[in-house]
């Protein structure tokens, strides 16, 4: 167990970076993963006034014709200040909300600021998901302080401070001083991903958030009853739920020891831009101290005694199913909707707490038999259609800039044109298979099939489906063939074999299903409208998923009912 969490603080002995000594461009590294680019440090010092500031701006703003998102301001005040918050003034925030009223936008104000999208997502993986709408439907913080209310507790910011226990170190956390039992919340939900005794935290809890980029660390819990009823790893929690109780355990390779001479809950906060980054030599750590006094404007009953729970036997998931995006009015049909419209459905699925997820994960989900595998609690699969470039190019940006994901089924005979044209459509053409692996090594998106050469309405037959008359045999070599050569590509080009095929126009054989399983696929996509009941266990209810298409007719909203 010591192990897991040595290198949190052996980190400091190896590295001691600040941005101010690093160009924008050097805290960028590229991923031996695949090539692209994450951020390797972060320092967030941004003080509790601009954190407040910002925020109450965002919140003010929010049913305004105008909303102005707390990152934008930030990250724009840090551009304006070489990221020294020391400078902060009210007025430039004023500034920035009355450029934006007379008609500027964000990419026009930021324009000449290089180190805009460092910051931008730094910030985003920080703070991205704070803001949200609670269960009444109020718009405000969604994230919890790890203490509950009602509990007095005191603190300082005493990040980065010298502590001396087994070797010389600095210490990545933040310390509240209360008492022993005072119960601990979840900042925000997410998965259980450690839990037990470690020789430096004592009992602790390590928490995963949903997107992903937030590792949360609560240690010294107290001694002999830790945690909630039935906590363990590869639970779900939600935020603002009680997880433990504070206490002074720790500073002992024996378990259940009190050493830490003073009870406090040590709280820290960890980044991960890319999954090497986890446990390693250059984590990253960032000071708490102004979030948790943003924080302690929301604490968690501690009445709310709820335990962990095994994830769910059943989960509602909406699948959303797009096309093509366009900058042009002139190209907006049932099927092509503006780059705009799609931006602004990525906003409104993260403010109103959905997290996306991909088909593998659905699937993971279903085969599970331990019942630790959960979705998230509002899950959505967000589907692209046919490949398009204008996906790779417009919608792209929109799922970083709010921490989404997409599946994207593409046709082979058309990224293999698109690949070898000397003339390419940008707005309209398919993508290349560079782009697919560039796609698939983004993590923003998963690869799946949607036939080689099978879209078409002609010869009797519609897409992929079996002609009249056909005969079996004739049919599922055909299928078979077809397929496959997708399929290998796929596999060459991403190193990852397709498991959803998306069945073009919506036309499906029913009986196919067996020769489907035979060449790796657990689950298929129809056109069928609806929201799915998925249920673990049911790896049948996988096959004929139904989705809602987004056109430019129906909102957002609509379709998610």
């Amino acid at each position: 167990m010591a192990k897991k969490f040595f290198s949190v603080f052996l980190i400091c002995l190896l590295v001691c970076v600040m941005v101010s000594e690093h160009s924008i461009e050097g805290l960028m590294v590229a991923s031996e993963k695949g090539g692209k680019d994450y951020i390797k440090w972060v320092d967030f010092d941004i003080t509790y006034e601009a954190l407040e500031d910002a925020m109450n701006v965002d919140i003010e703003t929010y049913e305004q014709d105008l909303h102005v998102s707390w990152v934008d301001i930030l990250a724009f005040l840090a551009c304006k200040y070489g990221g020294d918050f020391s400078m902060y003034s009210h007025k430039d925030i004023d500034w920035f909300v009355e450029k934006l009223n007379e008609g500027s936008s964000v990419d026009d104000i930021t324009s000449n600021m290089k180190s805009y999208p460092y910051y931008y997502k730094a910030y985003c993986a920080v703070i991205g998901n704070f803001l949200g709408l609670d269960k009444d439907g109020n718009y405000g913080l969604t994230a919890y302080s790890p203490v509950a209310e009602g509990y007095w507790y005191t603190d300082s910011d005493d990040f980065g401070n010298g502590r001396s226990y087994g070797f010389a170190r600095k210490h990545l956390g933040h310390d509240m001083f209360c008492s022993v039992g005072t119960p601990v919340a979840a900042v925000e939900g997410g998965k259980v991903e450690a839990l037990g005794w470690n020789q430096y935290g004592g009992w602790r809890i390590g928490i995963r958030s949903h997107d992903g980029f937030r590792y949360y660390y609560y240690a010294h819990l107290r001694k002999d009853s830790p945690y909630i009823k039935d906590l363990k790893e590869g639970d779900t929690v939600k935020a603002g739920q009680i997880i433990g109780y504070s206490g002074q355990s720790g500073y002992s390779v024996k378990e259940n020891v009190n050493n830490i001479n003073v009870p406090h809950l040590h709280f820290g906060m960890q980044l991960v831009f890319d999954e090497s980054q986890k446990e390693c030599n250059s984590e990253i750590w960032i000071d708490t101290y102004a979030l948790i006094r943003l924080l302690s404007k929301h604490r968690a009953s501690p009445e709310v005694k709820e335990t962990a729970k095994t994830a769910a036997a059943t989960a509602e998931v909406p699948i959303l199913m797009y096309h093509g995006l366009t900058k042009k009015q002139s190209q907006v049909n049932d099927y092509f909707i503006p780059a705009s419209t799609f931006e602004s459905d990525m906003k409104y699925l993260k403010e109103h707490g959905y997290t996306a997820i991909t088909m593998t994960e659905l699937i993971d989900y279903v085969y599970d038999k331990t019942g630790k595998v959960a979705l998230p609690e509002k899950p959505v699969i967000i589907t692209f259609d046919d490949g398009y470039c204008n996906n790779y190019n417009y919608a792209a940006p929109a799922l970083e800039k709010y921490g989404m994901k997409a599946v994207i089924s593409v046709i082979g005979h058309a990224c293999e044109e698109a690949s070898v044209a000397d003339y390419r459509a940008e707005d309209y053409c398919n993508v290349t298979w560079d782009q697919i692996q560039e796609m698939s090594n983004s993590g923003l998106w998963e690869i799946q099939n949607h036939t080689w050469d099978f879209h078409e309405a002609k010869g009797g037959r519609k897409g992929a489906s079996k002609k009249r008359g056909e005969s079996e045999e004739v049919y599922e070599k055909t299928l078979k063939e077809d397929l496959s050569k997708l399929q290998k590509k796929l596999k060459e080009t991403t190193g990852v074999s397709p498991n959803t095929f998306t069945w073009p126009f919506g036309a499906y054989t029913e009986d196919s299903r067996d020769l489907l399983k035979t060449l790796g696929f657990k689950a298929t996509l129809s056109c069928n409208g609806g929201i799915n009941t998925i249920k673990k266990g049911d790896t049948e209810g996988l096959y004929l998923l139904k989705r809602k298409l987004r056109t430019p007719k129906a909102s957002i909203a609509e379709l998610l009912q």
